[in-house]
């Protein structure tokens, strides 16, 4: 067996990296260890509202960022994107990486005073699973190459044959079909984290609809939850390492307009604000500026159910006619970079250490007069100009980038005509999973540092698959990378996502458009952030007096 014991030091580790550039990672980790906790409070802006509590249905950030605050997993991940312990003290790996063995901290317990147990992750991995739950997340399961995940989640087999165990309270053995390389890295993430089977069987349908309909076990407590306007966290002392949790409350407050968020920054009243394109020029020389890569990408999803999107030169004109560059650096200006493939850049790096991106190339066309060639192509095949409807949310940001999408086209397409559909994000996440859509313009942020993060998204043999693309050619290397003759040859799996990502972009599966960057004022007093282009972490903030 190899064995892995380590304490969770990297909190106390990092340094302040105050406006770093546009980088794959940024981290203001947490400050110099203390024993004493700062009292102050620490709001951060947000421009996306919260989704769910119930960190099974989550699908978006914004979501996910809240439940980290008051849940624990069996890890956390470091600011250089290592697996350190936090609910597990320890775990061990068997030799042929099939059988993970978490051993779980003494003490550890829920707010209603019980103990959490190996049993509340066997029931929460496997609530996930279930078809009943119906998670837009249930794939992750699959993607770490969970025992029987596929057949659990297809209906197949029985949700007691998950390759999950509990051999007593504090042992959770997971076990594998295949080896995992980012196995660890995920056990920080909110798909992962326990439930209590009592507590939420009692709850019903009212589970995590309020803050007094769930159960925590993180570093804070949620005590507050004003839907529209903000939601407040309080450190939580029964947390095992709440000596390194030194702010006693955290609010995200939902203020979609910069201009009132920036205000209220410059008046002392929000400590993290994000910033509009349109306001970088006046702050970027400011103290408290940052900016930084993020691994979101945005693209245009296209609904295959329509008529018209299934016309390939219809798909390829759009993809063409549109100046990326023009969209980062002129409509954005925060950092963002123009897509260069569907996997992002300085994500992912293969077998040999060189980034996916740079080994796969740049493979967006940009050619306005490909673009109308297309497009003549496509009114003929359709009997005239076409009409689409593209749909986006309500953040400055994409209202900006959606507009300039609009002008792009009816300009570069001359005939083309896009309608816009402007709606809250939470609608818009439910219009494209119910299929209510033409194109979308949608974004995913990597859950880990793999390309399968991304390439799963448009594979359609996946159990529980909800899109509407389907490419045998694409399933098929995809296939054998993840669990057929390649998954275990690092080389050979690395050169089958390279070919699919081709595959995926050849057809104008969809349109990347760009690689989020993050722009931001945030108080210089405070430190301990972590932003990393995989993932965001406010757990350990820290506000000098």
């Amino acid at each position: 067996m190899r064995s892995f014991k380590k304490l969770a030091s990297f909190f106390i580790a990092c340094a302040m990296l105050a406006g770093c550039g546009s980088g794959a990672s940024a981290s203001a980790g947490s400050a110099a260890a203390s024993e004493t906790t700062d009292t102050s409070s620490i709001t951060i802006a947000i421009d996306a509202d919260l989704n769910t509590m119930d960190h099974h249905i989550a699908t978006d950030g914004t979501s996910f960022n809240m439940q980290t605050m008051c849940l624990a997993g069996l890890a956390e991940k470091d600011e250089n994107g290592q697996a350190q312990p936090d609910l597990a003290e320890s775990w061990d790996i068997s030799d042929d990486g099939l059988v993970y063995t978490f051993h779980l901290r003494d003490g550890i317990k829920w707010s209603n005073g019980d103990p959490v147990t190996a049993n509340d992750f066997v029931f929460a991995w496997r609530r996930l699973a279930d078809p009943a739950t119906a998670s837009e997340y249930n794939f992750i399961l699959s993607s770490i190459h969970v025992l029987n995940a596929d057949e659990v989640i297809a209906g197949e087999k029985d949700l007691s044959e998950l390759g999950v165990a509990a051999p007593d309270d504090s042992t959770f053995v997971v076990t594998l079909s295949l080896p995992c390389s980012f196995m660890l890295s995920l056990m920080g993430f909110p798909s992962f984290f326990p439930l209590q089977q009592k507590f939420f069987e009692a709850e019903g349908d009212q589970y995590a609809q309020s803050i007094d309909d769930m159960l925590y076990c993180g570093p804070y407590t949620m005590t507050d939850w004003q839907t529209g306007n903000q939601y407040t966290f309080t450190k939580n002392p029964d947390y095992w390492n709440a000596d390194h949790i030194y702010t006693d409350t955290v609010t995200f407050k939902f203020l979609q307009d910069t201009q009132t968020a920036l205000l209220e920054f410059e008046s002392g009243n929000i400590d993290f604000v994000k910033i509009a394109s349109e306001q970088v020029d006046s702050y970027k020389d400011t103290e408290g500026f940052f900016n930084y890569l993020q691994g979101f990408s945005w693209r245009m999803d296209f609904n295959f159910e329509n008529a018209a999107l299934q016309n390939k030169d219809l798909r390829e004109a759009i993809s063409k006619a549109l100046d990326r560059k023009a969209i980062a650096e002129n409509v954005l200006k925060d950092g963002s970079v123009p897509a260069e493939g569907f996997i992002p850049v300085k994500f992912a790096y293969g077998p040999d250490g060189v980034d996916f991106r740079e080994t796969a190339g740049d493979l967006i066309v940009e050619d306005v007069s490909e673009a109308q060639a297309a497009y003549e192509k496509a009114k003929a095949a359709l009997g005239g100009d076409a009409v689409v409807t593209l749909l986006y949310e309500d953040s400055e940001s994409c209202k900006a980038v959606a507009e300039n999408i609009q002008q792009q086209l009816e300009t570069n397409l001359p005939g083309l005509t896009v309608n816009m559909d402007l709606e809250p994000k939470k609608t818009r996440l439910q219009l494209m999973k119910d299929h209510d859509y033409e194109i979308g313009l949608t974004r995913w942020g990597p859950d880990y540092e793999d390309p399968q993060t991304f390439m799963d998204l448009f594979k359609s043999d996946t159990p529980g698959y909800t899109g509407t693309y389907s490419n045998p050619e694409y399933d098929g290397l995809l296939d054998k990378a993840e669990t057929g003759e390649d998954a275990a040859d690092p080389a050979a799996r690395w050169a089958d996502m390279i070919a699919a990502e081709k595959v995926l972009l050849d057809d104008y599966a969809c349109v990347p458009v760009y690689q989020n960057g993050g722009a931001m004022m945030i108080n210089p007093k405070v430190s301990g952030y972590i932003f990393k282009i995989t993932d965001t972490n406010y757990r350990h903030l820290k506000k000098e007096a």
